[in-house]
């Protein structure tokens, strides 16, 4: 897998010609990005790279692809990417085995400064990018009240499912200062205009419904001096980050209109190969690390530095009553049926922290668990057993390099929509005939 260390992500008409963002800000920023033929995500900022004035608003409008992001920036997050980036500029296309280990400690040492998902540990082993969505901030996530103290049902301590608040919810700290060392939330919660001098302002996790739902407007100070200020996702890390090029206002700053164009030429880039993933996988032809893959799958990916397809391929399946059905699953996904109105992967509580949700991940429904891996280098095969066609049944949360492999029958004739609980656009049809 390539940099699962930080993952964490045609033609001329690939992105709309023309964008509507409004007259108020000076640019506008997409998070994430979805396409409009198949469902993608991308660990990402488009345009990466702007330069602003002072007094500028910038707004970071959000894709939502069942993914959480913020935006985060800082002294701290500076010197924190002032490591990673060249370290991920370097080694960031090679296979894990083929990274010297001191690359691994130098970049977890520099991420660990931060509030991140992971904290300072890095993801967990034999896993990939996290998974997360986001509640409407301040909002408790239904049931969630009173839950702080209980484990879950596998005995795992509530903590340990926890978001640092300072991810969570809006935060500043000014220099000086420190992080929260008990994940707790910040005391400014206020967010003012970014000055530059702050040690770490950060969004808080971007809602994707309400209000200002999948909209974060950053004010940049008029008093700010000029020079590049960067910022990452603190969900998904430095792999997410971009850069504010402030300059004086005798300087040019491109026109929103530009800052437009350099989205699509970014989009257009990135989403190519995507395409044609979609569109070998579609014809039968799926080519991946010089294996030919045919049949069903689970979402796409050649790493997750290029972006992941979330699709199933095909959509619609036709099948017989005890006839075993395998999908080959690309990337963290789940695969649910009779699925429950969508609940956030990331819920809010009442007191304001956050943590993940922990209906989304284990298998339900009878489905049983993934086994130990013999070895880590090939596919992880799974038998899900025989779903009945009543209640919820979900595959669980998996993800496996180079693929997982999953199969399930079906005992019940009839018509089953099914779907990834994560990635709320990724769903299929399955016919089961006599």
């Amino acid at each position: 897998m390539k940099m699962a260390w930080g993952a964490l992500g045609l033609g001329l008409a690939l992105v709309a010609p023309a964008c509507s963002f409004g007259s108020e800000s000076a640019a506008t920023i997409l998070v994430d990005y979805e396409h409009d033929t198949f469902a993608t995500q991308f660990n990402r900022y488009f345009p990466d790279r702007v330069r602003v004035h002072p007094g500028d608003t910038i707004t970071f409008r959000q894709t939502w692809t069942g993914e959480p992001h913020t935006v985060t920036l800082g002294a701290l997050v500076n010197d924190v990417l002032e490591v990673t980036k060249p370290l991920i500029e370097e080694y960031g296309h090679l296979p894990d085995e083929e990274i010297p280990p001191k690359v691994f400690e130098e970049f977890f040492a520099a991420e660990g400064q931060l509030p991140t998902a992971f904290g300072d540990e890095g993801p967990p082993e034999g896993e990939g990018p996290p998974e997360e969505g986001a509640g409407p901030e301040g909002e408790a996530a239904e049931g969630a009240a009173g839950a702080e103290e209980a484990p879950d049902a596998e005995g795992e301590d509530e903590s340990e499912r926890r978001l640092p608040g300072t991810v969570a919810q809006p935060c500043v700290i000014e220099q000086g200062g420190e992080i929260p060392e008990d994940g707790g939330l910040c005391e400014e919660r206020e967010l003012p205009e970014f000055e530059g001098t702050e040690l770490y302002f950060n969004s808080g996790i971007i809602p994707f419904e309400g209000p200002r739902g999948n909209v974060f407007d950053l004010k940049i100070a008029e008093d700010i001096e000029p020079g590049a200020y960067q910022f990452l996702c603190s969900v998904h890390g430095s792999f997410q980050n971009g850069t504010l090029e402030v300059v004086s206002e005798d300087e040019s700053a491109p026109s929103p209109d530009e800052v437009n164009q350099a989205t699509r030429e970014q989009v257009n880039e990135v989403v190519r190969p995507l395409d044609k993933l979609f569109r070998d996988a579609q014809d039968g032809r799926l080519v991946l690390g010089g294996e030919t893959h045919t049949g069903n799958f689970s979402g796409l990916t050649e790493g997750f530095t290029s972006g992941l397809v979330n699709e199933f391929v095909p959509k619609r399946i036709e099948t017989s009553v005890e006839e075993p059905v395998t999908w080959r699953m690309f990337g963290p996904h789940t695969i649910s049926f009779d699925v429950p109105e969508y609940f956030p992967i990331v819920e809010f509580l009442d007191d304001g922290t956050a943590r993940f949700n922990e209906e989304l991940e284990p298998p339900a429904g009878g489905a049983p668990e993934a086994p130990e891996p013999e070895d880590p280098s090939k596919p992880m095969v799974i038998d899900g057993g025989t779903y009945d066609g009543s209640g919820f049944w979900s595959s669980g949360l998996f993800f496996a390099d180079p693929y997982v492999e999953y199969t399930l029958r079906f005992s019940t004739p009839g018509t089953y929509r099914y779907a990834c609980l994560i990635h709320p656009p990724m769903v299929g049809t399955l016919v089961v005939k006599e």
